[in-house]
């Protein structure tokens, strides 16, 4: 067999999903072909198939040493976007583009790498141009889709994906995307409706039975949507993310299956450290440490990942208030992955928890602020360690409550007779989206309830009735903030705005927020639909506070701003403040609308 004849016959092998034979067939000529660039991308091919990444990434390697093929460097970029290294991917799509400008498949997959970076603006622009060159291409519309859909235009996502059905009725990214901006926009029987006929023509897609899980949960059809995140999870069962949801759901619905899941991997993969402390982060929220302590110790005893599990172990230690365990835990995480952001912060944190050294706290804030000077989470521990470290003035800057944290009165619609009717209409809209038992354990609130998804994406008269009525309040706040370039919140105030999270809260039997800061927002506000009488007569009682850290520590350190919520008002505030409320003393149930704003 000549070498052709042994590259085509590999060749055919892999394009008949038989990758063992395609390298038995190139395995005996791995020594007379050290300089054919195409054996070694046929190799490189059989091995990714058969999972070997490794191995995969050596052999394009080769392959393009030899030859830089523009191909083969979008093949390197492929694996590298299926291993989640997106950043690592664009840049061979780029090499492969700069050899070859029109090459398709590199323009393609560039542009699913944008969306995989969430820079979807650039995906969008990235499509668009695809298009014009190559109008109606089936995958660049896909992609188009997506990018909208990120960006928030469902209706533009609609539309695409509808001329793709129109040439292609089983597309079933198309259908699964139709589901999704359904979904989004509150239109969820049609939702489920396009997702259930994805989930039957793909049935081994774990994303699109995610994606009706979700749906079926907002269409408050329980057994169907476990049942649905039960076959995600059978068809992947080690993704963090559709762990972290399905849970998520099930606590809120109070189901005997919660944190099962988790259980499952770990009986399977005892050494998984991924899944051991998302676990310990569930368990240590519901109350149970010491169980989450075991988890991670049996975790590390397995062989996990030793710098990601000591550095949970820190935080599950100081949450308990075992301070010295806690920073034996993170200054071992430190050893092990002394540049890695979180344990970094985890150090940091752990630091003040212990009252340990708050200037080395604050330095490794500084250092970390230099590379993400827009985390909201460094900027709420910076703050605290301002305070500890007693520096009034970076604090005062930083932290202004007088021209920071604003009030503002909504103004009915001309539709309505006063704002108490208003107030009474959204207030009904509102309640028939409450469809969980309790609050979930991830979120600030403490007895009560949160709505599902984003609120502000449904296309509901009432929701968009609010909206209105807020933006023309929240324009107002950003036309009064300060100006200061060199300032964290002030210096990135264009005078625009987008809402990138929101959410309806219902609080009663003695509820309350946990201090908490806003992790996606730049500005962040809650909206008082209904406030109990005995707020207004009881001292702080249900008062909205700020300042008081959202962790334990030895040196409390106390609210120092409140503000009492009155129905119809939106108290406006940086994201990065910590807050919280005082708990009700009362039943009665209070209801406000959060949400998250950054710069447009």
């Amino acid at each position: 067999m000549t070498l052709q004849e042994t590259l085509q016959l590999a060749a055919q092998k892999l394009q008949e999903g038989l990758p063992e034979q395609a390298l038995a067939v190139l395995e005996p000529q791995r020594e007379l072909c050290t300089r054919v660039a195409d054996f070694w991308q046929l190799l490189a091919l059989a091995y990714k198939a058969m999972g070997d990444s490794a191995a995969a990434e050596a052999a394009f390697t080769t392959s393009i040493a030899i030859d830089p093929q523009p191909h083969v460097l979008t093949n390197l970029a492929n694996l590298h976007r299926s291993l989640r290294q997106a950043e690592t991917a664009l840049g061979f799509y780029d090499q492969a583009l700069a050899l070859a400008p029109d090459h398709l498949p590199a323009q393609i997959n560039r542009g699913r790498a944008l969306l995989d970076l969430s820079r979807n603006n650039d995906a969008r622009l990235a499509f668009q141009t695809i298009l014009q060159a190559n109008p109606g291409h089936r995958n660049a519309t896909l992609g188009l889709a997506q990018a909208s859909q990120q960006i928030g235009e469902q209706e533009q996502a609609l539309g695409l994906f509808q001329s793709v059905l129109e040439g292609d009725p089983d597309n079933t990214v198309a259908i699964n995307g139709m589901g999704v901006s359904l979904k989004t926009l509150g239109y969820i029987d049609d939702a489920v409706n396009y997702l259930q006929a994805g989930a039957q023509q793909a049935p081994e897609s774990p994303e699109l039975f995610t994606n009706l899980a979700s749906a079926l949960a907002q269409a408050d059809r329980e057994d169907e949507a476990v049942a649905a995140y039960n076959r995600a999870l059978e068809l992947s069962p080690y993704d963090l993310d559709l762990h972290d949801w399905f849970n998520g759901y099930l606590g809120v619905i109070a189901h005997p299956q919660y944190l099962d899941s988790y259980r499952r991997v770990l009986e399977q993969q005892p050494a998984n450290g991924r899944i051991a402390t998302a676990l310990a982060r569930k368990l240590l929220l519901n109350g149970c440490g010491s169980e989450a302590q075991s988890i991670l110790e049996a975790a590390k005893s397995a062989g996990g990942e030793q710098a990601l599990l000591e550095a949970e172990l820190s935080h599950v230690c100081r949450e308990q208030g075992f301070y010295s365990e806690a920073l034996e835990a993170v200054r071992s995480a430190m050893r092990l992955a002394p540049g890695d952001p979180s344990v970094q912060r985890e150090l940091a944190t752990t630091l003040m928890a212990a009252g340990e050294d708050y200037g080395e706290a604050l330095q490794i804030l500084d250092d970390l602020l230099q590379r993400y000077p827009q985390d909201q989470g460094l900027w709420a521990l910076c703050a605290t360690a301002l305070r500890y470290t007693e520096n009034t003035e970076r604090y005062a800057r930083l932290v202004d409550y007088d021209h920071m944290v604003q009030v503002r009165s909504v103004r009915a619609p001309d539709e309505f007779e006063s704002l108490r009717a208003f107030l009474a209409y959204l207030r009904d809209s509102l309640n028939l989206l409450h469809t969980t038992q309790r609050h979930p354990v991830e979120q600030s609130a403490v007895n009560g309830t949160q709505t599902l998804d984003d609120l502000f994406s449904r296309r509901h008269h009432s929701i968009e009735l609010l909206q209105q009525a807020l933006e023309t309040q929240l324009y107002s706040v950003l036309q009064n903030l300060p100006v200061d370039d060199a300032h964290p919140l002030l210096g990135r105030n264009t005078a625009g705005l987008r809402f990138s999270d929101s959410w309806s809260i219902r609080l009663r039997d003695q509820g309350y927020h946990k201090n908490h800061f806003h992790s996606q927002g730049w500005l962040s506000s809650a909206f008082y639909l209904r406030v109990p009488d005995s707020i207004n007569y009881s001292a702080a009682e249900g008062w909205i506070k700020f300042g008081e850290p959202g962790f334990r520590a030895r040196e409390r350190l106390s609210a120092e701003y409140w503000i009492l919520p009155r129905e119809g008002t939106l108290v406006v505030f940086p994201s990065y403040l910590w807050h919280g409320t005082e708990p009700l003393s009362q039943t009665r149930e209070r209801m406000s609308v959060g949400y998250d704003i950054l710069p447009s």
